[in-house]
């Protein structure tokens, strides 16, 4: 009967045949040892086959696909709750942001909010992108979902990271350089002077004043034409002025110093009035100075101004640029203007100026302009 040989079968040839180790490792205590040439010969390829175990990349574990929460809120849900705790939001900037927040839901088929991603943003640009969106249209688009996420991260709706934070497509610098341009005191004196204004001073005065009222205030042309009466005030020093209730920013809502001649020459139109001030009525989405934005369109063609990007804002601008121009300092003109005051020593530890502070500093540049024009910019008849 055979028998199946066994590695015992096979002793005698390993014990005479084989080399035998005599070498000891021991990297623990940092002990190697070899008795002889061959010994060592044998240590170190013993060492080089350690080494190459050691240096075998340990697979990585497979990563868990996170779940859907099912309580995360949709886009669209978020929305709402932004919108009951930010009732000061104006209708058109209410409207910018559901009409994009219902785009950007739609694209990307109604995920939860935990469910979009930074690669998902990229590719909302590119279809936006594709639509024929400006690069400036993009980038507002975006800054809503930023603030959207920003809230929902502040109000404990989701702990992801925002997927729109830091997607801008243009610099600080960009949209510096390519946003409204600023009128120059020429351009001013040639747009006032126009026959389109000449006539309207008669036909529309609802447009002169208002066009009158942006270059004597810096205001928006939504903070112009929304005015009612009940804003026209006197301080105690006898200024007259006009509060800023409803405006884009919290800094926008602040008292704006008329000065005499601008106050005096049309205060028969405002006191013509009973409640609004103006004849206008807000269009969805877009406020109550639509109609003077593309009348203001009209008379800049009108004056021969041939240059880009002038706009109502323009003159907003421009007041701001002669403000700085006289060495208005800077917390007088962003109270001024409206503006954010991003400066913590000033912010914090300054006070509010008084109106007749506020007026004491920004009248002095407003004759200047009044006087550089040289033209009537007023009908007695007001």
């Amino acid at each position: 009967m055979n028998k199946k040989p066994t590695v015992g079968d096979f002793a005698h040839l390993l014990d005479d045949e084989a080399p035998t180790e005599k070498y000891e490792i021991d990297l623990s205590r940092g002990i190697l040892k070899a008795d002889d040439p061959e010994d060592h010969r044998q240590m170190m390829e013993a060492l080089q086959m350690m080494q190459k175990v050691q240096q075998v990349p340990t697979p990585a574990p497979a990563q868990e696909i996170p779940q859907d929460d099912p309580t995360a809120l949709k886009l669209a849900e978020l929305l709402e709750k932004f919108f009951l705790l930010r009732k000061q939001l104006t209708q058109a900037t209410a409207i910018a942001y559901r009409n994009c927040i219902t785009e950007l839901s739609s694209f990307l088929k109604n995920p939860p909010i935990t469910r979009v991603t930074p690669s998902d943003i990229t590719r909302y640009q590119e279809f936006l992108s594709e639509k024929g969106n400006s690069v400036r249209t993009i980038d507002n688009k975006i800054s809503i979902v930023r603030a959207l996420y920003n809230f929902g991260k502040k109000q404990g709706y989701t702990r992801q990271d925002n997927p729109a934070e830091n997607r801008a497509l243009l610099t600080k610098k960009q949209r510096l350089k390519g946003g409204y341009a600023i009128f120059e005191k020429e351009e001013i004196e040639l747009f006032f002077k126009s026959e389109f204004f000449k006539e309207q001073k008669n036909k529309d005065k609802d447009y002169t004043t208002a066009v009158i009222r942006g270059l004597f205030t810096g205001c928006r042309v939504g903070e112009i034409t929304s005015l009612k009466k009940d804003q026209f005030k006197v301080s105690p020093a006898g200024v007259n002025y006009i509060t800023i209730r409803d405006s884009k920013t919290l800094a926008g809502i602040r008292e704006v110093p008329l000065h005499p001649f601008v106050f005096n020459t049309i205060k028969e139109f405002i006191n013509s009035k009973t409640e609004k001030i103006f004849k206008y009525v807000e269009k969805e989405g877009k406020g109550t100075g639509n109609a003077v934005g593309k009348k203001f369109a009209r008379n800049i063609e009108s004056s021969g101004i041939t240059r880009d990007k002038l706009v109502f804002h323009s003159l907003r601008k421009f007041v701001n640029n002669e403000l700085l121009k006289d060495k208005v300092s800077l917390e007088h003109r962003c109270q001024f203007i409206g503006h954010e005051l991003d400066n913590v020593n000033v912010a914090i530890y300054t006070e509010t100026l008084t109106i007749d502070e506020l007026a004491e500093a920004v009248f002095p540049t407003f004759e200047k302009i009044y006087n550089s024009i040289k033209v009537s910019l007023y009908k007695t008849e007001f």
